[in-house]
C-alpha cells in the first residue's frame, strides 16, 4: 500500500466553511476542510483523483502511484469571491485546482 496525501490550502473567503470532496478513481474517498489534510492508503498503479464540491471540481490527476513512495497533492479554489460566478458557470471544469509531487520524506 502506497499513502496519498491531499492538502487543501486555506482560504480566506472561498469555500472556506465547506468541505471539498475527494474522488479517487471516481469514488468518494474523503472529504478535505479548509486550511486541513486527509490521508489514506491505495494499492500501487493507475489512479485518477478529482476534488468537488457541489457541480464544480477539478480537472482530473492522474497518478501512476508506485509502492512505498508517498504522493502529495495540494488543492485550492481558483475562483475568489469577485470571480465566483464566472467559475460555478462558465469554467465549472476547473473550479479548483489541484497539483501535486512525490516527497519520499513523508
Amino acid at each position: 500500500m502506497t499513502k496519498i496525501i491531499v492538502r487543501r490550502r486555506k482560504a480566506i473567503w472561498q469555500d472556506r466553511g465547506r468541505k471539498y470532496t475527494v474522488l479517487l478513481d471516481g469514488r468518494e474517498i474523503a472529504r478535505v476542510a479548509n486550511g486541513s489534510e486527509v490521508e489514506f492508503d491505495v494499492d500501487p498503479g493507475k489512479h485518477t483523483v478529482q476534488m468537488q464540491i457541489d457541480w464544480c471540481h477539478s480537472e482530473k490527476f492522474a497518478l501512476d502511484v508506485r509502492l512505498a513512495e508517498p504522493v502529495i497533492l495540494e488543492c485550492g479554489p481558483n475562483a475568489s469571491p469577485f470571480s465566483a460566478i464566472f467559475y460555478i458557470t462558465l469554467r465549472k471544469n476547473n473550479y479548483i485546482w489541484l497539483r501535486g509531487w512525490r516527497d519520499v520524506n513523508v
